[in-house]
C-alpha cells in the first residue's frame, strides 16, 4: 500500500491564484493580456488562412461565398 505524501511536512506551501500568478512574474491583468494576445494571433492566422484558401476560388469566378 502507498503512503500519502504530505507536502506540508517537507515545507511546501500551499499558493492561492494571486500568489501564483505574482510568482510566475505577472498580475492578472498582464494574464490576461498575454491571453488576449494569443486568441489575436490565432484569429488572424485563421482569417489569414482562409483568405488565401478562399481568394483563387473567388477569383476563377465561383463568385462570392
Amino acid at each position: 500500500m502507498m503512503k500519502k505524501l504530505e507536502l506540508k511536512n517537507l515545507g511546501v506551501q500551499e499558493m492561492n491564484t494571486t500568489e501564483m500568478l505574482n510568482t510566475e512574474g505577472g498580475s492578472l491583468l498582464s494574464f490576461l493580456d498575454g491571453l488576449m494576445g494569443g486568441v489575436n494571433t490565432l484569429l488572424g492566422n485563421v482569417v489569414n488562412t482562409l483568405n488565401k484558401i478562399l481568394s483563387p476560388l473567388i477569383n476563377i469566378g465561383i463568385g462570392p461565398l
